[in-house]
């Protein structure tokens, strides 16, 4: 079981009161495998279930316990054990059996809350046809109000993740040097990060040397596909970037094959001070747009050109929301920010890839990982 009663009962406590407060009729919550962005984590943040195949789903009405929807007697059996005690296993009839429920539970008119990232569009069709007189809600956001609460059980989940996305950093780099294939090193940084309790890993890696006018490291790319061979004089960028029991963290990083360019030593020097003045100013309540604005500024006046990506917030969903000067997003205590800004110059399309995971304090973010942040040469 990822958390506690304790921290199960919080969440359905507070979607009950976002149920009220939006005069919904009910709430459904797809957990889909296949899609979503944003969204995805939404139904495992209240169901605690990994939904790693095919699709599962949550109807919840005011004051009721949830009735959730599974397809096999394996998902029955670990939702069993998260104290939910109405659990429906549908095979691959899901869609059949949240009608059935709709109708069981009288929901057939009102307001239906619902995730449109999340809802299939044959899912909305046939809810349509069955229920004429029942409006379907986006409440996304209103979900999302209720996740950006972090617990202290989450924040623990975020220190251990960290610790793991360390392992994977130190394994690989004991395992870079000449000769060795990009494939290589993505493969010995997934098994360090799995074999630390990771349950799935996302990496991207490139390689080639870095200039400022020559410049020949390229973009971050699935690492599993290319077979290129690491040569002196390289350098090589990792995003490092384990889940651990449903939350993510990444570290990105950028080592140097042989001794390093001037270049590439001015350009980790400027990101190492963008993000320590930039973390300085991640405290509860402060608009993430401004933050992003200071940093963005900073590279500027450094004589750097600052472009996005430069980073997200993570959680259940990796990319829970970009940091961008766009954003709407006041922080929160306790919230995990991916600082990894990118800084160019007027003749590259690439800089170096740099940044890792911060906590939300009141003294401004707190690195989780413990992985030096200085340059390494081997």
């Amino acid at each position: 079981m990822v958390y506690s009663l304790a921290e199960r009962n919080r969440r359905l406590k507070a979607m009950d009161e976002m149920i009220g407060r939006e005069g919904l009729k009910a709430l459904l919550i797809v957990g889909n495998g296949a899609v979503g962005v944003r969204a995805y984590g939404c139904f495992r943040y209240f169901v605690d279930n990994r939904v790693y195949y095919h699709m599962q789903a949550m109807v919840a009405l005011p004051g009721q316990e949830p009735t959730v929807c599974c397809s096999t007697i394996t998902h029955l059996k670990a939702l069993n054990s998260r104290n939910y005690t109405d659990v429906r296993v549908l095979g691959d009839n899901i869609l059949s059996g949240v009608i059935s429920i709709l109708k069981e539970k009288r929901v057939t008119e009102g307001r239906l809350g619902v995730s449109f990232e999340m809802l299939p569009s044959g899912w909305y069709m046939q809810i349509r046809k069955e229920f004429p007189k029942l409006e379907l809600v986006d409440v996304t956001e209103k979900i999302f109000e209720i996740r950006a609460t972090r617990s202290e059980e989450e924040v623990e989940l975020y220190r251990k993740c960290a610790k793991i996305a360390d392992a994977g950093y130190a394994a690989v780099c004991e395992a870079a040097k000449p000769g060795v294939y990009e494939h290589e090193l993505a493969a010995v940084l997934d098994y360090a990060m799995k074999k630390n309790g990771a349950e799935e890993t996302f990496t991207l890696l490139s390689s080639g040397r870095f200039s400022f006018k020559n410049n020949g490291l390229s973009c971050l790319h699935f690492a599993a596909l290319p077979s290129r061979q690491i040569q002196t004089g390289d350098s090589i960028a990792f995003e490092i970037t384990p889940r651990y029991q449903g939350y993510w963290t990444q570290m990105v990083r950028t080592i140097s094959i042989g001794e390093p360019s001037e270049d590439f030593v001015t350009m980790h020097k400027i990101a190492c001070e963008t993000i320590e003045e930039t973390r300085k100013l991640l405290k509860p309540g402060a608009p993430l747009r401004e933050v992003i604005k200071f940093m963005m500024n900073y590279i500027s006046e450094a004589g750097f050109v600052p472009e996005l990506p430069c980073g997200h917030i993570c959680a259940i969903d990796l990319n829970e929301g970009r940091v961008d000067p766009e954003s709407d997003v006041v922080l929160q205590e306790g919230m995990a920010v991916i600082l990894h800004p990118t800084i160019l110059t007027p003749e590259i399309e690439t800089g170096i890839f740099w940044g890792e995971t911060y906590l939300v304090t009141p003294d401004g973010g707190e690195c989780l990982m413990e992985s030096s942040k200085d340059l390494l040469v081997f």
